[in-house]
């Protein structure tokens, strides 16, 4: 799909995969900034079976079920620390 992303941990099926369409995608290591402009701007969630836009903390709080203990900006750092590269 066109404007579509996600994020994946690198193993070697996943190497031999993005070798296969390398003429068609981007791909590399994001910064945090990066990932918190495209959470905010594109990222989605599912909401009582519906796409919601993450706009705010409640709906991470909602999507969650964990009211007053959980932000948008640590669900970001979460998510970064799960994707930056290790040595």
């Amino acid at each position: 799909q066109i404007f579509n992303g996600v994020f994946l941990k690198v193993n070697k099926a996943i190497v031999n995969m993005v070798h296969r369409v390398e003429p068609y995608v981007t791909y590399g290591y994001p910064n945090l900034k990066s990932v918190r402009e495209l959470i905010y701007k594109k990222g989605y969630g599912k909401l009582n079976k519906q796409r919601t836009a993450l706009t705010d903390n409640s709906i991470i709080e909602q999507v969650l079920l964990i009211h007053n203990s959980i932000l948008l900006a640590g669900v970001l750092q979460w998510l970064f620390k799960a994707i930056e590269p290790h040595e």
